[in-house]
């Protein structure tokens, strides 16, 4: 049997921040990612829904980016982009969006990324900013 499980987190998307490095050359990760990693972390453990995939078994992670819309855009241009007849072209880009995400979610969702062998993702404006996450087991 496939499993399957969804989940929408009302959250702003944040994209992955490359490392930092102290002057003795230590890497960290930057707080803005650590902190939203945390906070998909604990919105996804915190629904009673929640699945963890078990190690090894391959999935299938289909995401969708609602993107705030900036405030100074005029009532017309929001109306178009909330319609989807403009798409969001501007950073962050979707492969860090996506590297947030996974990193988040690792070790609650999955046991580790290398898991995910299939990934499709969409950014886009909306009215309210969100993330959207479905998985499922993969079966080519």
């Amino acid at each position: 049997m496939m499993r399957s499980f969804s989940l929408f987190f009302p959250v702003v998307p944040v994209a992955k921040e490359r490392p930092r490095y102290t002057k003795s050359g230590i890497s960290y990760t930057p707080t803005k990612t650590k902190n939203y990693e945390r906070q998909i972390k604990k919105i996804y453990q915190t629904n009673p829904k929640s699945i963890k995939f078990e190690e090894k078994v391959p999935l299938e992670v289909n995401l969708e980016f609602g993107m705030p819309i900036p405030k100074s855009t005029s009532k017309k241009k929001r109306l178009s982009m909330i319609a989807g007849e403009i798409n969001h072209t501007k950073t962050p880009d979707i492969d860090n969006l996506i590297k947030a995400v996974f990193d988040g979610l690792s070790k609650s969702a999955w046991a580790d990324d290398s898991q995910i062998v299939r990934v499709s993702a969409k950014k886009k404006y909306a009215k309210e900013p969100y993330v959207y996450l479905y998985v499922h087991e993969y079966m080519d």
